[in-house]
């Protein structure tokens, strides 16, 4: 039976897929947050939301919902209650520079960051932030569905059965073992028991490998289910078609039954009429009825069923007393018709015309996307060569991408460029691999661009690197130097520390770099002695370091 924890961690392996992909936007995604050495538990989460060409992936959202901010809070005018207010007080003393070790000041910033967190809920608090962006809106998931993807407010895919990957979630990392391999690793792990024998061997072989072809297949249909998903929001895999979906307006016609009131009709059986105003019982203004003849002692009697909305069958259940007109007469029931109260109809079939917005899928042939990608290509290319880019100079520095920690390269014009200036120079960028980051104010490539630029990038390197090493020359600290000496500890007169205390004359800065330096050396540093206290004798590192 599903539950919470399988959503979440399907929910999560489909997050992770999706962020490895291009062009997808994934909201509310929490990633692991667990802390062994606190006891902290709080594993990754995903809201279900994520965006891309302007298609919305939902997957387990409870209901429709409209588009919502995201928030950004400004936590340093937060009004905080005594007891947070003491809390984070102490804990932004825990830093390396007052001894702590870096695992214990990495855990009081996780705590302050949960106490903010818990201050956003304070009245005063909520309107202290800047909207960063919008979470799209969406529809409810259609009856029995736990996913689907929509663009325009317009459902385009849906399905289920996607709880069943929740099973794969540990075995990301699950790779495929031989009969043999299967069969040595059972030997080994239960040779010593008493138990084991040849058939248990050969039972636990079997079972091993009917699991391992289950597993496989699981991760071999989320491959496809993933790949389903990306081609479906406009994601073009490998060589083969892909496919796009258009909201066009189309014309339907629809077989229904239409009342047409007429003159003619008298109280006989199959004889339909309609209530032009209301009567008693809840038969109420428009409801139409069909007549029935019945012969009960020689004598015979008309009674009447109620039609249901769309005029095909008639309501006979009797919880209703709308549904039934008991006991047609001539006298009354002609009165009524002459005064107009009711009127003599027939039922037809016809066709009716409606305009219905529908998704129609279109398929995009590869060789096609192709050709119209070499042919804008070759229009960049002639733009390009109109661009003098020779008499431009750049400044390449290198730099680490926050996301994953990779190596990039950052260039930066020296010229001041006009709008259509730049927009050529931003297409010639694009061409040799590289794009412009707001966040960097420059154009980011991942590989060194020295060569795919023109000889003035060179020349400006150059340049650079000679003034970064003149200014690396000047900035040479003075080597630090330390007198170390031995001394008794004030706790346990029978251990010996060491005292060791700089020789130089520091300023405020440097003296805290040297505090975090010998913290990691798991020194402190003590007022009264006016030294660096070691449980052993640090002389060795010191030098080394």
């Amino acid at each position: 039976m599903s539950n919470y924890y399988d959503y979440r961690e399907v929910k999560v392996m489909i997050a992770h897929r999706l962020m490895a992909l291009d062009g997808w936007k994934v909201y509310d995604y929490s990633p692991d947050q667990s802390d062994s050495m606190t006891d902290y538990y709080c594993p990754a989460t995903w809201g279900g939301i994520a965006e891309k060409n302007g298609y919305v992936l939902c997957v387990d959202v409870y209901g429709a919902r409209e588009p919502r901010e995201i928030r950004k809070y400004n936590y340093t005018g937060f009004s905080y209650d005594t007891s947070i207010a003491d809390k984070i007080k102490k804990l932004e003393a825990m830093t390396v520079e007052r001894g702590a070790s870096e695992q214990e000041a990495a855990s009081a910033k996780v705590m302050i960051e949960r106490l903010q967190k818990k201050a956003e809920e304070n009245a005063e608090n909520q309107s202290k932030y800047i909207v960063t962006g919008m979470i799209p809106g969406h529809q409810a998931h259609p009856n029995k569905c736990n996913w689907h993807i929509e663009k325009d407010g317009i459902i385009i895919a849906k399905g289920n059965g996607i709880l069943k990957y929740s099973e794969i979630y540990y075995k990301e990392d699950y790779k495929k073992q031989t009969e043999k391999e299967i069969r040595e690793e059972i030997t080994r792990r239960n040779s010593g028991a008493g138990w084991f024998n040849d058939e248990e061997l050969e039972k636990s072989v079997k079972y091993q490998l009917e699991e391992q072809e289950k597993v496989l297949k699981l991760k071999n249909d989320f491959d496809k289910f993933i790949n389903k998903i990306d081609t479906t929001c406009g994601g073009l895999l490998g060589e083969g078609d892909g496919f796009i979906y258009e909201k066009v307006t189309v014309t339907e016609y629809k077989k229904e039954n239409k009342v047409f009131e007429t003159e003619n009709g008298s109280i006989k059986e199959g004889q339909c009429f309609i209530l032009k105003t209301g009567f008693n019982y809840g038969r109420s203004k428009g409801l139409v009825y069909r007549i029935h003849r019945t012969e009960y002692n020689g004598k015979e009697h008309f009674h009447a069923y109620k039609l249901n909305g769309k005029l095909t069958k008639e309501c006979t259940g009797r919880a209703n007393q709308a549904n039934y007109w008991s006991y047609i007469t001539d006298d009354t029931f002609l009165k009524w018709i002459v005064k107009g109260s009711i009127s003599w109809c027939d039922i037809k079939e016809v066709k009716t015309a409606y305009e219905v917005e529908k998704v129609v899928k279109k398929t995009i042939n590869s060789k096609v996307a192709k050709t119209e990608k070499k042919q804008s290509d070759t229009k960049e290319t002639e733009s390009q060569e109109n661009i003098d880019i020779n008499n431009l100079t750049f400044e390449v520095s290198e730099d680490i991408d926050t996301r994953d920690n990779s190596k990039i390269y950052i260039v930066k014009i020296n010229e001041s460029l006009s709008r259509e200036e730049y927009i050529k120079v931003n297409s010639y960028i694009k061409s040799i691999g590289g794009y412009y980051s707001k966040f960097k104010h420059g154009f980011i490539f991942k590989e060194d661009p020295k060569e795919l630029l023109n000889v003035a990038l060179s020349t400006v390197t150059k340049e650079t690197e000679a003034n970064t090493k003149t200014e690396a020359t000047e900035e040479v600290k003075p080597t630090i130097e330390y007198e170390i000496t031995e001394d008794k500890s004030p706790f346990k007169q029978s251990e010996i520390i060491y005292l060791v205390k700089v020789k130089n004359e520091l300023s405020k800065n440097d003296f805290a770099e040297v505090k975090q330096k010998l913290a990691k050396l798991n020194g402190f540093y003590s007022s009264l002695k006016d030294s660096f206290i070691f449980k052993y004798d640090p002389s060795e590192k010191l030098i080394t370091n």
